[in-house]
């Protein structure tokens, strides 16, 4: 009989058109604000083009009132601790938002948001050809020997985009985007889950601002 053992919990939410039309109006009335106020640019010492608010907006979700797209997020967010039942079944906050825009040529290298407790992204405009997300398996034995890899056990597993859809893992979880080989632009909003415990021990405020 084989195990398999140590599994990483990914959650992927398909909202249909009902469930997701307050958000996606929301977002879609406040993206002109958005782009007039902030700065959208390339991260600093990323490879890989990208437009993003990250560097000028520490907390989008917050600041321009994203009320349905952050009681979206809390929803499956409650839900996806729910299932797994942590041991740090601390309290969390939604410590910081950001809006990527990836346009034509565009990608996003391998990274983790090794300061988050969960991570997630939610997908407001996609062709569903522009950039699948490729989340990588984060046993480096498997990345790096010939066996297991293969039909059951992945080196690395591909979501194609769909608007509404939102993806939760956790923050230490390698993962990019592929390159937008379509002339549409894809619209994404992630985010940053924190524990109660590190904002009291002084790490990040939910206040912050960047």
């Amino acid at each position: 009989m084989i195990e398999n053992l140590f599994p990483t919990p990914v959650y992927c939410h398909k909202g249909n058109i009902d469930e997701t039309f307050l958000v996606q109006n929301e977002i879609k009335q406040a993206l002109p604000d958005i782009f007039n106020t902030d700065t959208f640019a390339k991260p600093a010492g990323w490879e890989d083009e990208v437009k993003t608010n990250i560097g000028h907006r520490w907390h989008t979700i917050r600041d321009y009132g994203l009320k349905n797209l952050d009681m979206y997020i809390r929803k499956h967010t409650q839900l996806y601790i729910d299932q797994i039942n942590p041991f740090m079944n601390n309290d969390v906050f939604l410590s910081h938002s950001w809006i990527n825009v990836t346009g034509k040529g565009m990608s996003q290298e391998w990274h983790a948001h090794t300061d988050s407790f969960i991570s997630g992204v939610y997908y407001h405009k996609t062709n569903g050809k522009d950039g699948d997300l490729m989340i990588r398996n984060p046993v480096q034995f498997t990345q790096k020997g010939f066996f297991p890899a293969g039909k059951t056990v992945f080196e690395k597993v591909m979501y194609p985009p769909v608007e509404g859809m939102l993806m939760l893992f956790p923050g230490w979880l390698d993962h990019r985007v592929g390159v937008n080989t379509t002339d549409d632009d894809r619209i994404t909003i992630a985010f940053n889950w924190l524990t109660v415990n590190k904002e009291k021990e002084g790490l990040i405020s939910d206040e912050s601002t960047n």
